[in-house]
C-alpha cells in the first residue's frame, strides 16, 4: 500500500499523538532518562496503561453518537460542563505558553538568534494562528501527519545511532538515585501529568472526530478506535526512545538541564551531537523542533475548539424550540455555525495573546513553567477520567458498547490508581 493511502486512513488519532509527543516526550522523558536512567521507565509505562481507557472514550463516544465529550459532560450535569470550562480557562494559557516557549527556543537553536525568544514565540504563534484560520482541521490534519512521520523516522534513526555507539545501557558507573526524595517525587508527578498527555485532551480528540464529518455509528467508532490505537502506540514507542536517549547520553555525566529556555533548547540538542557526532546535530534539531511545533499546532486548535463547541451548546435550547418553523430552525443553525466560527477566532486570538504574555515572564525559568502545568494535569486527571467513564456509561451509548466485563474492571482499577496518585500528591504537599 502506498504511503499516501496509509496516511489517508489516519486522522484525529495522529492529531492526538502530535499533541502528546511534545513536552512530555522531548522534554520530560529525556529529562527522566538524563536524571534517573531507566528507573522511571515503569512510570512511563504505567501512565500509558492507566490513562488508556479514558483517552479511548473520546473517539469511541464521538464515533458512536456523533457528539463530543463536552456534550456528554453537559448530559452528566451543568456542574460537570462548567467545571470543565473553568478548569480549561485556568490552565489553557499556561499549557499553550508551555509548549510554545519550548518550540520558540528550539526554533532559535535551529535557525539562529536573529530574533529574541519572545519574538520567536510571537512568530510561531502567528504562523500557527494563520494556518488554523485559513485551513482549520483539514490543514491541521494533513500537516501533522507528515510532521509525525518525519518525527518517528528521525527518532528511530537517532536511537539506533545511540545504541550503536554507546550500547544498550548507560555507564555502569552511573550514580545511585533516590526516588523517594522531594525533588524526585515532584518530577515523577510532572512526568506522569503529561505522559502521554493530559486526560482532558480526550475532549479535543472527540471534537476532532466530529470535524471529519463521518456518519456516527459502530463502523465510525471502530475506525476512530483503530486510528487512536495507532497514535497511542506511536506515543508509547517515542516516549521509550527519548527516555532511552536521555539515559544513554546524559545519565551519570554530571550535567543537568538549564532553567533558561534558550540554553535549555541548545543543551537538549547538543547532548545528541556531542555523543553521536556532529552529523546528528541537524537531525536532532529538526526532530525536536518538528515535535514541539506539531504539539503547538494541536494545542492551539484544541482549546478554541472547546470554546466553539461550548458556545454552540449554549444555543442548543433555542435551536430546539418546538415553536420554530423548519425554515427558522435552518436559519438558526446557519447562524449558530457562523457564531461558532467567531467564537473559535476570538478564543484563538485571546489564547495566543495571553500565552505570549506569559512567555515574556517565564523565559528565564522554563522548567518551573513546565513542571507547574504538568502537575496541574496530574492532580486533575481523576476528575476528567471519572467524567469520561460516566459519559460512556450514559444513556447515549448502547449497552453493548459500554465498558463491560474485564475491560470495565480494568477501567475502574485505572480510575482508582489515578485517584490514589492524586490524593497522595496533594496530601504529601500539604504535610510536607
Amino acid at each position: 500500500m502506498k504511503i499516501t493511502k496509509i496516511m489517508a486512513l489516519l486522522g484525529p488519532g495522529i492529531v492526538w499523538a502530535a499533541t502528546s509527543i511534545g513536552v512530555s516526550h522531548i522534554v520530560q522523558a529525556t529529562r527522566a532518562g538524563a536524571d534517573f536512567g531507566f528507573a522511571l521507565l515503569g512510570f512511563i509505562l504505567l501512565a500509558h496503561v492507566v490513562k488508556y481507557p479514558f483517552f479511548l472514550f473520546g473517539p469511541k463516544y464521538a464515533g458512536l453518537t456523533g457528539k463530543s465529550l463536552l456534550d456528554g459532560y453537559r448530559s452528566v450535569g451543568k456542574w460537570a460542563f462548567y467545571l470543565f470550562l473553568v478548569l480549561t480557562f485556568i490552565t489553557m494559557f499556561f499549557v499553550q505558553s508551555g509548549v510554545t516557549i519550548v518550540t520558540a527556543a528550539l526554533a532559535m537553536n535551529l535557525f539562529g538568534d536573529v530574533l529574541s525568544l519572545s519574538q520567536w514565540a510571537a512568530l510561531v504563534l502567528g504562523i500557527v494562528c494563520a494556518v488554523l484560520l485559513i485551513g482549520h482541521y483539514k490543514v491541521l490534519n494533513t500537516l501533522l501527519k507528515w510532521m509525525m512521520l518525519i518525527l518517528v523516522v528521525c527518532s528511530v534513526i537517532a536511537w539506533f545511532a545511540a545504541i550503536g555507539r554507546l550500547g544498550f545501557t548507560p555507564s555502569v558507573e552511573a550514580p545511585a538515585i533516590n526516588l523517594g526524595g522531594a525533588a524526585s517525587i515532584a518530577f515523577i508527578v510532572a512526568l506522569i501529568g503529561w505522559m502521554p498527555t493530559a486526560v482532558e485532551v480526550s475532549v479535543w480528540h472527540s471534537l476532532w472526530i466530529l470535524s471529519r464529518g463521518a456518519k456516527p455509528g459502530p463502523e465510525n467508532a471502530k475506525n476512530a478506535t483503530t486510528d487512536f490505537n495507532i497514535g497511542y502506540a506511536a506515543s508509547l514507542l517515542l516516549a521509550i526512545i527519548f527516555l532511552w536517549l536521555g539515559a544513554l547520553l546524559m545519565f551519570g555525566q554530571g550535567d543537568g538541564f538549564a532553567d533558561a529556555a534558550a540554553a535549555f533548547a541548545g543543551q537538549l540538542v547538543g547532548i545528541y551531537s556531542h555523543a553521536l557526532g556532529d552529523w546528528s546535530w541537524l537531525l536532532m534539531a529538526i526532530v525536536t523542533f518538528v515535535a514541539l511545533f506539531s504539539t503547538t499546532f494541536a494545542v492551539a486548535d484544541g482549546f478554541p475548539q472547546v470554546w466553539k463547541r461550548a458556545y454552540q451548546l449554549s444555543q442548543t435550547q433555542e435551536l430546539t424550540n418546538p415553536a420554530k418553523t423548519p425554515s427558522e430552525t435552518k436559519q438558526a443553525l446557519q447562524q449558530e455555525s457562523r457564531s461558532g466560527n467567531k467564537a473559535y477566532i476570538v478564543s484563538l486570538a485571546i489564547l495566543a495573546i495571553g500565552s505570549w504574555w506569559i512567555i515574556t515572564d517565564f523565559s528565564a525559568d522554563i522548567k518551573a513553567l513546565l513542571d507547574f502545568v504538568t502537575t496541574v494535569s496530574f492532580v486533575s486527571a481523576p476528575i476528567y477520567a471519572w467524567l469520561n467513564y460516566k459519559v460512556m456509561m450514559g444513556a447515549d451509548v448502547s449497552p453493548e458498547y459500554k465498558p463491560q466485563g474485564g475491560f470495565r474492571i480494568y477501567t475502574l482499577c485505572c480510575l482508582t490508581i489515578l485517584t490514589l496518585f492524586s490524593v497522595f500528591f496533594v496530601s504529601w504537599k500539604i504535610m510536607g
